[in-house]
């Protein structure tokens, strides 16, 4: 990875800058695929929830965050809603949260092992040349270089995604640090935009602005 991540952690005018300004930053239910945003159009009411639980093995601890931003390259306003941060315990973890929230959703992951990278690392929905429902494994994962921060959401009351949250080594600020790289290991449905990632790792330093 050479200086890549360096550059990442450091100017977000340049290398994920450019990508991030254009397209941005409890036992589980039966792990299943989410449903897709069109399904299921009796769920469309506002009050509607859903209790969304990521199942992720070896991050005990590990904080997960949601957050939802969505607009347009020309809109002059953007709303942005943050989860508050929990922890995972037992494998799992599990937000309650509006249903209508899931439709542009990006999750980011901060693991207890990770130095100073100067980034979020953001889980990647979709990698670039994966279609729905794809499997992808770690060795895949780590030569990707484009990926969706961006879920596309679900209709369901009740979800649990598989997450998947490895430790590598990045470019940090300074050095070489721990880092992570997450994903889902089913390709799932995904919104615009497709950023840049550095072996598979998606950093966000601002908001993914999804479309």
């Amino acid at each position: 990875m050479t200086n890549r991540m360096t550059t990442l952690g450091t100017t977000l005018g340049t290398a994920l800058g450019a990508a991030l300004l254009a397209g941005s930053l409890a036992a589980p239910a039966a792990v299943a695929q989410a449903t897709p945003v069109g399904a299921q159009p009796d769920q469309r009411g506002a009050q509607a929830r859903t209790a969304l639980t990521f199942a992720v093995e070896d991050c005990e601890g590990c904080e997960v965050q949601l957050v939802n931003a969505r607009g347009t390259l020309d809109a002059d306003v953007v709303h942005v809603w943050r989860s508050r941060t929990k922890e995972v315990r037992g494998g799992t973890v599990t937000f309650d949260v509006a249903t209508r929230r899931t439709w542009g959703m990006s999750v980011t992951v901060v693991a207890p092992w990770e130095g100073h990278t100067g980034y979020l690392t953001t889980v990647a929905w979709r990698y670039n040349g994966e279609r729905v429902g794809d499997p992808v494994t770690l060795e895949e994962a780590v030569t990707k270089k484009r990926a969706s921060a961006c879920w596309e959401g679900v209709r369901r009351r009740e979800v649990t995604v598989p997450l998947v949250v490895e430790k590598v080594r990045v470019d940090g600020v300074r050095k070489k640090v721990n880092g992570s790289i997450a994903f889902v290991p089913t390709t799932e449905s995904w919104l615009g935009p497709m950023r840049e990632v550095w072996d598979g790792v998606l950093g966000s330093q601002d908001v993914n602005i999804c479309r």
